[in-house]
């Protein structure tokens, strides 16, 4: 997969949620990269700081449309509801 077959399916605050996000796709299939624009923050939270850090969940183009519609089905559609 090159860079450019990757598309941003949501941004999040929350390393749990963008994990547990992250499993529910992989379940089907579909496979994601968490990106961070603080990698050292989940060192920094091991150590008792709380570091903010916004993630990027990314997948392939293809199946965009496919992610938002498990996602509609899941505890997580308020996320993707304005998508």
């Amino acid at each position: 997969m090159e860079k450019s077959d990757l598309r941003l399916l949501i941004s999040i605050d929350d390393r749990v949620i963008a994990g547990d996000i992250q499993s529910l796709l992989e379940e089907s299939e579909i496979y994601t990269i968490l990106s961070s624009d603080n990698p050292a923050s989940s060192v920094l939270g091991t150590y008792g700081f709380n570091s903010t850090e916004s993630i990027d969940v990314m997948i392939n183009e293809d199946d965009y449309k496919r992610a938002v519609e498990i996602l509609s089905d899941s505890p997580y559609n308020e996320l993707v509801s304005n998508v």
